[in-house]
């Protein structure tokens, strides 16, 4: 409704009818996907719910539910013990990772590089290499790239990087390690590690570098260490 008060125009709100008043909102529409994931999810939970039974049922899930828990605890009692925290910011990570970055390859991440030295073994922490081993990797990283690039498929983790003496001992029991002087990695590619030892081995073959390849059951090892070596399957 619209009344003036001398030069200036007001409008007031129209009474809502009872229809408006009491009127619920318009349904949402559900997309194909979410109906067929309900669907299908009461399904399961019917069948479930009708062969065991709810008391059964709930069992189930207190058990999977403490196993979690328990998992969980470990872990946060691991990183506790250090002092550290999963997200914690290791000792000249942001000057590593900002030389990491700068090696543009193509794509192996400075997080994937950065993700093994958080690891903890034996109640032993890892941590980054010392700076003036950093562009000892470079040869490595650029072999591991070129590997990812042969395979035409992701790669799935850097399980090894840089390893502390204490670190690599947890892990190892060796005293010598490529790994300790930040010459090695070890690689879980998706293709599987034969695949990945082949295109290392070509590589090597056609002159882009010498250096160690093992292979194991489910990752490879290289590294640049200046002379060849071969090991495992």
């Amino acid at each position: 409704m619209r009344f003036n008060e001398g030069n200036t125009t007001f409008m007031s709100a129209e009474p809502a009818t009872p229809e408006q008043e009491t009127a619920p909102p318009p349904p949402r529409k559900l997309s194909r996907r979410l109906i067929v994931t309900g669907l299908i999810g009461s399904a399961v939970g019917l069948t479930a719910y009708e062969r065991y039974g709810s008391d059964t049922l709930e069992r189930l899930y207190a058990i999977s539910r403490n196993r979690a828990d328990r998992v969980t605890d470990r872990l946060r009692q691991r990183w506790v013990e250090h002092g550290l925290s999963p997200r914690h910011e290791l000792k000249d990570e942001a000057d590593y990772r900002a030389f990491l970055g700068g090696l543009s390859l193509r794509y192996i991440t400075a997080n994937e590089i950065i993700r093994p030295h958080r690891n903890v073994r034996g109640g032993i922490a890892n941590e980054l290499p010392p700076r003036h081993m950093w562009k000892r990797l470079v040869p490595t990283l650029r072999v591991a790239d070129e590997i990812r690039h042969r395979l035409g498929s992701p790669l799935k983790l850097i399980n090894s990087a840089y390893r502390s003496p204490d670190y690599n001992l947890a892990c190892s029991g060796a005293t010598q390690s490529f790994h300790m002087q930040n010459r090695a990695l070890d690689l879980m590619f998706r293709e599987g590690p034969e695949a990945a030892s082949a295109a290392s081995k070509e590589l090597r073959e056609e002159g882009f570098f010498k250096g160690g390849i093992g292979t194991y059951s489910s990752f490879i090892h290289i590294d640049t260490r200046g002379f060849d070596a071969t090991w495992g399957a």
